[in-house]
């Protein structure tokens, strides 16, 4: 048997070495080097193929080739994604240079559409993809923020200007009353948690009176140098295969993979620094303030001159290092990479440092018939937070500290000590110096998957990954910090650790076949199991010895010896029930002649947070295509290169409520004190989105533009609702389905293209808009009230209200009817609806400017037709407050209000929040290959935030501080959130 094996080997080895000699008479070798269009640069990992046979290669890092043909073949094709194929024609010489042309819409570029890939000319869905070249530039944290204003009915949000902050992300509008309305992010497959594993915090507790602190982003581990592609899936035909979490909508995230042409090495660092306020609070200056308080007979002048907001802001360096090293061959690929960076926070002591591993490899096996893939992720986060809280009440957090400081009163005495208070306002610098809030967070994300293919066109995939994090934290508060309530003479100090676990396990069937010479068809069939779980734990204490007077104070924060504290705090501790997912899906594509589509998806999903009832969910989807342009009437035509009709219909679902609501629960505040906190419903269903929607796709004038237009409608309904169960039953919630219905509906359009496309100069143009209409419709129970208004005088004022026949959270205020002759505010009695906080437009401008090996690129963006409430204003800048020797508005003194005047919550505090921002620019400067090694050598400077055009008085019009209440979120309302910095960056990258 062994001498069979190695006679058959000697054999294949002379047949190896002989035949290129025997053939050699009847082949030629062409080499070439395949270049840009764009900027002349080499082109590698370019597909070569002869026409008409399977002989094949690709480019070099340098867009070189070389290929042997046959002498009967006369011409070779190149193809690369996001270029035009180009068929060339071999001359009489054996070199053959090519250049290629970029893409504007490449039909034939891949798309994540969940559980497998699919050409984007053969979608039946809205979907929108982003490559790395197209994301937003500069100072980026996570992958969410590469996207903001490039995706038509996509909304981002940044909650807050604090390095690594959570962001509000929605697709096409509200669709739930209690959950977020967050999309489900998938990262190479995996879907993940929406959580984060940095553990929670309420600074509102044990007679504390500061308030729950920002979330963090559930995303930062993710390097955004590593995507090479973001899809967003918009509509049911494209979001139905994900069934109860598919609803809000779902992003795709695909990470850069090693190349089979040799090995790269790319090298990049950034830096990076705050150059002030994008947009400044106006507060009185020390002469205003000097001036107002004299003409009122008020005696606060203490003689200095000192600028709060410019003393807590800081303009230290960003830094960002990053290294990628990639390979392979025809077997198997792989991509390792690193990324260190600091991003130094507008305020003094706020930072992120984030840590970041990535190794990937995708390797064949058996003749190619077994593929083993694996992603892995590890990364470290550290934030160092500011006493910056969401829901602070008289007590105030940092920003109304720096806003109410007295411009004429020195931070520090003749001696060099903190002057602790103004006025009862603690020393915005003695707070930050004696404030201490350090994450850190460990998080894994791994998968491995083989696929093996049975048949040719048959393939079974197993994938199963895990998602861990572990989060630590450690707040201190100094006792010698004055003025602040709970702690000033005593201390405080808090440990806090939290556990985040999902896992995924996923089986699919894959089959692509052409039925006949017309008629192509795919399916994808499936069964997945996903569960997580979630603790979190704090411990936390008061009444210190140590650090209670500055002039004593020693390097050790509390919670390096808890023990010490007089007043220890029962450790508080949770853990969400387990949520366990059983589904069962399938789809199928139908391609007759390139012309029509159709695509056809069912999901069965099996959860525990449903009731013992509604165990299983059943989401289905259809969608349709009819590519007219490949219809006779249109072929040909000069006008449209590509010109398609697109309709889908179909079910989705949201699952996005607390864990265990549909089951009893008991919860412990003490020892002997367990008692029903949860009343079991089960009946308890998922919520259901019904949605249709019709689209064009356009690609005109020899494919220099292209774009969609989409009209959609969803109807949410079984909406979630919590409850307050009736006495005499336990003091307890319930969580039930209402028979209501939340509709949003719009239209979307984007183009995009080349209007000038020269070799030496380029202007490529991109735009998008969308435009929604929300309402609550069939809702008959009492109105919701949310929206918490914060600060003195307005204890247990709401904002806003979910009621029947106005858009969710609509502003519920008492009328501002202007002043009497004493200058006191005129309100109404009775609260009226006054005004929409979401976005009725939103909007997208890219261009990108190109002459010869310089280019400029600018994103622009903007939303419309919606309202803020100004909370800030409304309890801390506002004019009664100059009697009490607070600064305040600037804008105060443009009226006649009396400074005795009242605190309210009324519709006075309700602005435009229209605005029109430039989000980022970025300059950049190809110098082409350095010498013998370096390769695309790029430097480049940029801005992010350089201006805003609103007429909103806040420090940003593109804010959204929690103020939910009772579990129903806000939405809009501004309140002393951590502002926003322009930010100059600039660095450089090169391969080797």
């Amino acid at each position: 048997m062994h001498l069979t094996l190695l006679a058959k080997r000697l054999i294949a080895s002379f047949l190896f070495i002989a035949v290129p000699f025997i053939m050699n008479a009847q082949q030629k070798t062409i080499t070439g080097k395949v270049t840009s269009d764009k900027d002349g640069s080499p082109l590698s990992g370019v597909s070569v193929i002869a026409k008409g046979s399977k002989t094949g290669t690709q480019t070099g890092n340098d867009g070189t080739y070389s290929i042997t043909v046959s002498s009967s073949v006369n011409k070779l094709i190149f193809s690369n994604v996001g270029y035009t194929l180009q068929e060339a024609t071999i001359g009489a010489g054996n070199t053959l240079d090519v250049v290629l042309s970029v893409s504007n819409q490449s039909l034939e570029g891949v798309v994540m559409i969940g559980y497998s890939t699919a050409r984007k000319k053969d979608l039946t869905g809205a979907v929108a993809s982003v490559k790395a070249k197209d994301f937003n530039q500069g100072v980026i944290a996570s992958p969410d923020q590469l996207l903001a204003s490039k995706v038509p009915g996509l909304e981002v949000t940044a909650n807050s200007g604090q390095p690594g902050a959570a962001t509000t992300i929605k697709i096409r509008g509200n669709n739930s009353f209690r959950s977020d309305n967050s999309p489900l992010f998938v990262i190479d497959n995996v879907p993940l948690d929406g959580r984060t594993a940095r553990p929670t915090l309420d600074l509102g507790a044990n007679g504390l009176s500061f308030g729950t602190t920002p979330e963090s982003n559930p995303l930062l581990y993710i390097n955004p140098n590593d995507i090479a592609q973001i899809d967003v899936l918009k509509d049911a035909s494209s979001t139905a295969i994900f069934g109860s979490r598919g609803a809000n909508g779902i992003i795709m995230i695909t990470t850069k993979k090693g190349a089979s042409s040799g090995t790269k090495l790319e090298v990049g660092t950034s830096f990076g620094f705050a150059a002030g306020y994008m947009r400044k609070l106006k507060i009185l200056s020390a002469d205003e303030f000097r001036k107002v308080t004299t003409a009122n007979s008020l005696s606060f002048d203490s003689g200095a001159n000192v600028n709060a907001l410019k003393a807590i802001t800081q303009s230290s360096l960003t830094q960002n290092y990053n290294l990628a090293l990639s390979g392979g061959n025809e077997n198997g690929r792989f991509r390792v990479s690193f990324l260190g960076s600091k991003n130094v926070g507008f305020i003094k002591k706020t930072s992120l440092s984030k840590y970041i591993g990535t190794f990937n490899g995708q390797y064949k096996f058996i003749d190619k018939k077994l593929s083993i893939d694996f992603n892995l992720i590890m990364g470290h986060t550290t934030e160092n937070m500011a006493l910056i809280t969401n829901t602070a009440g008289a007590g105030g957090n940092l920003i109304s500290y720096a806003l109410n400081w007295n411009p004429t009163k020195e931070f520090k005495n003749s001696r060099g000590q903190y002057n602790l208070t103004s006025n009862s306002i603690p020393n915005p610098l003695a707070v930050l110096d004696g404030y201490n809030d350090v994450a850190n967070v460990n998080i894994f994300l791994g998968n491995i998957s083989a696929a093996y293919k049975i048949l040719n066109n048959l393939e079974y995939k197993f994938l199963y990954a895990i998602n861990h994090g572990t989060g630590v934290r450690n707040t201190n508060i100094d006792g010698w910090v004055d003025g602040l309530q709970g702690v000033s003479g005593l201390g405080f100090g808090a440990i806090s650790n939290s556990t985040l676990t999902s896992q995924t396990f996923t089986h699919t069937l894959n089959y692509n076949a052409k039925l006949s010479s017309k008629i192509n068809f795919d399916a994808t069939a499936g069964y997945e199991y996903w569960k997580t779980d979630f603790k979190n734990s704090t411990l936390s204490a008061s009444q210190f010895n140590t650090n209670l007077d500055q002039n004593t104070r020693i390097p050790i924060l509390y919670t390096s010896f808890m023990q010490n504290a007089k007043t220890q705090y029962p450790l508080v501790s949770g853990q969400d029930p387990t949520t366990e997912i059983q589904s069962y899906f399938v789809r199928a594509n139908f391609n007759l002649s390139d012309k029509y589509y159709v695509t056809a998806t069912m999901r069965a999903d099996g959860s525990n947070k449903f009731g013992s009832n509604n165990k299983y969910g059943y989401f289905p989807s259809v969608g349709v295509k009819w590519v007219m342009s490949n219809e006779n009437f249109l072929k040909g035509s000069r006008l449209f290169n590509n010109l398609a009709l697109r309709a889908s219909w179909g079910i989705t679902g949201n699952q996005q409520f607390p864990s265990g609501a549909a089951l009893e629960q008991v919860g412990s505040s003490s020892y002997n004190s367990a008692g029903q906190i949860n009343v079991p419903n089960p009946d308890l269903k998922w919520e259901k989105t019904t949605t249709f929607n019709i689209g064009l796709d356009y690609t005109i004038l020899n494919n220099r533009f292209f774009g969609a237009i989409d009209y959609y409608n969803k109807n949410t309904t079984d909406l979630l609702f919590q409850s307050i169960a009736i006495a005499p039953g336990p003091s307890a919630i319930s969580f039930i389905n209402i028979p209501a219905n939340l509709v949003n509906s719009g239209v979307e359009f984007s183009i995009g293209g080349s209007i000038v496309d020269k070799r030496s100069f380029g202007w490529d143009f991109g735009f998008n808009i969308a435009y929604n209409k929300n309402m609550v419709k069939n809702y008959d129970k009492a109105p919701i009230e949310t929206a918490l208004v914060s600060g003195q005088g307005v204890s247990g004022a709401t904002a806003q209200r979910i009621v029947n026949n106005q858009p969710a959270n609509v502003y519920y205020l008492k009328p501002f009817l202007g002043f009497d002759a004493n200058g006191q505010q005129i309100i109404g009695s009775t609260p009226e609806y006054a005004g929409d906080p979401n976005p009725a437009e939103i909007m997208g401008i890219s261009n990108t400017l190109r002459y010869k090996k310089l280019s400029l690129t600018i994103n622009f963006g903007g939303a419309f037709g919606f309202k803020i409430y100004n909370n800030t204003y409304n309890t801390v800048t506002n004019i009664s407050n100059i009697k009490n020797g607070k600064n305040v508005s600037a804008s105060s003194f443009d009226t006649n209000e009396s400074i005795g005047d009242g605190v309210a919550a009324s519709t006075r505090y309700l602005e435009n929040g229209n605005y029109f921002k430039l989000r980022n620019l970025k300059l950049d400067y190809d110098f082409g290959n350095i010498g013998k090694y370096i390769k695309h050598l790029n430097a480049f400077i940029g801005a992010n935030n350089l201006f805003v055009i609103t007429k909103f008085t806040g420090f940003d019009p593109e804010v959204n501080v929690d103020k939910t209440r009772n579990g129903y979120p806000s939405r809009n309302i501004e309140y002393v959130p951590y502002p926003t910095a322009r930010v100059i960056n600039f660095g450089l990258k090169f391969e080797l």
